[in-house]
């Protein structure tokens, strides 16, 4: 059953109670006429788009023809068995569809953007989206990391909510204030150069890892065993980065990462992608701008604008 027209009904205003509460009738109008097109179904995909559904997304959308193998089994936790060799994203949207049956959630046999509010694309860019206007993510997990990139175009509108006590009575009253951000393109991001000094003053501003995750985020091929180490630190070199400000340590864990998954850091992936594409779509408060990493040995997830 399809929620994008008309209001909301009695059904879903019970169903979405206390998320209703939480962000108020008309950003859950906005979700529920909403359409997103997921692009790749990995571990991280699972994640977000259980909690899409969950929320009350109006349609949502699935490319993914690869066959499930029995290595999917291990960690992408929707399949079994019985799955294997059938198109993943056809297996996912069925499985999908009984979380919230009032969503519309189809697997679709090509790119076709026509009504797509946003385009979240796993593991790699199938990129242009920037430049037939539509705002775009790009994410991926792999072993103890993770990484999501946010481009909400030049000016993404948004509303921002706080309080404000009266001097007098004491009472406080919640405030709305319509803002405006501005976004870069996924190319721009991946070029620009930073300023900070040395390594440790760039490090109050910076992860390391965001500059590992933008070297990986480019490659447009698989890169062979072995040469990984070696394909970041050539792309971080051309970012003028100050010496040992991204450890040779580092660069190990990730090459040692490339290539698997873990479910409890994808589950934090997949969830903080589901969080930012919701303020994307309901416009309530500002997504992240415009990189956000997480690293599972120390669980920390750092956001920073690059």
């Amino acid at each position: 059953m399809s929620q994008q027209n008309g209001v909301i009904s009695k059904e879903e205003e019970t169903l979405y109670d206390r998320q209703i509460r939480l962000w108020g009738m008309e950003a859950q109008n906005r979700l529920r006429k909403s359409s997103i097109l997921f692009i790749g179904v990995k571990t991280v995909t699972l994640e977000a788009c259980k909690n899409l559904v969950l929320g009350g997304i109006g349609r949502l959308s699935i490319y993914d023809p690869q066959p499930i193998t029995n290595l999917d089994l291990e960690t992408q936790y929707y399949f079994n068995e019985s799955h294997v060799g059938q198109p993943k994203d056809k297996v996912l949207a069925e499985k999908l569809a009984v979380l919230n049956p009032l969503v519309d959630i189809r697997a679709v046999s090509s790119l076709d953007i026509a009504g797509v509010d946003l385009v979240v694309n796993i593991g790699h860019s199938t990129g242009g989206w920037r430049q037939k206007g539509v705002k775009s993510m790009l994410a991926d997990a792999f072993g103890l990391f993770g990484y999501i990139f946010v481009d909400c175009l030049d000016a993404h509108e948004y509303i921002e909510e706080g309080r404000v006590r009266d001097a007098k009575t004491g009472e406080s009253e919640v405030v709305r204030s319509s803002k405006v951000a501005a976004y870069k393109s996924f190319e721009e991001s991946v070029a620009a150069k930073v300023s900070g000094g040395n390594a440790v003053r760039l490090a109050r501003k910076y992860s390391p890892l965001v500059f590992v995750c933008q070297a990986l985020a480019t490659m447009d091929e698989q890169v062979p065993d072995g040469e990984l180490s070696q394909f970041i630190k050539t792309a971080l070199a051309q970012r003028d980065l100050p010496p040992g400000f991204v450890g040779d340590e580092l660069v190990s864990r990730v090459e040692a990462s490339w290539g698997t998954e873990f479910v409890p850091s994808a589950s934090v992936v997949g969830a903080t992608l589901a969080q930012e594409a919701l303020k994307i779509i309901t416009l309530k408060d500002m997504p992240a701008n415009n990189w956000f990493t997480y690293d599972g040995l120390v669980s920390e997830g750092i956001t920073c604008t690059l």
